[in-house]
């Protein structure tokens, strides 16, 4: 006759499994959360400086003509002598806007490069958090393998002794 091995289920151990998968998935959803934070808040704070640069170039540009405030009552006055005073502006501040736009050039190019290495980093980081992920499925695994093969042993040796 067929014999049927039922092995008893024990409702204790499968709750604490799942109690202990449960913490393990929100520990793991809250230093996401943690890393999301901190990856959006880099991202802001690049994106700001970029938008400072912006308006850097906008205001390095050559002046066409002088600012509004010129347009007050003694100013006036000299206005025959705006655009020749416009161009000695120019020609005074021209060394000072090539050494602003190569200032913003290399920031430009430092934030590209920031860019690139963040998302480097992010990637890495992806992927370290999937290793030890792994890492800690085979821990567990052998853990278990471990406990089963002592298991095994004691009961060899509990036979062997039953034997002598």
């Amino acid at each position: 006759m067929l014999e049927v091995n039922i092995p008893t289920i024990n409702k204790q151990k499968i709750k604490d499994k799942i109690t202990a998968k449960i913490i393990s998935v929100s520990e793991k959803d809250k230093i996401n959360h943690r890393y999301n934070n901190y990856w959006y808040s880099i991202n802001k704070q690049i994106d700001y400086l970029q938008e400072l640069i912006e308006v850097a170039k906008l205001r390095a540009k050559v002046r066409k003509n002088l600012p509004h405030n010129f347009d007050k009552f003694p100013l006036i006055l000299m206005k025959p002598f705006m655009s020749k005073s416009l161009k000695i502006l120019q020609f005074l501040f021209k060394d000072q806007r090539e050494v602003n736009n190569n200032i913003l050039q290399a920031l430009e190019e430092s934030v590209k490069i920031n860019k690139v290495l963040l998302s480097e980093i992010q990637m890495m980081n992806s992927n370290f958090e999937e290793d030890l992920q792994m890492l800690s499925s085979i821990s567990s695994n052998l853990n278990n393998k471990n406990k089963s093969l002592e298991k095994t042993i004691n009961q060899l040796q509990e036979q062997q002794l039953r034997i002598k």
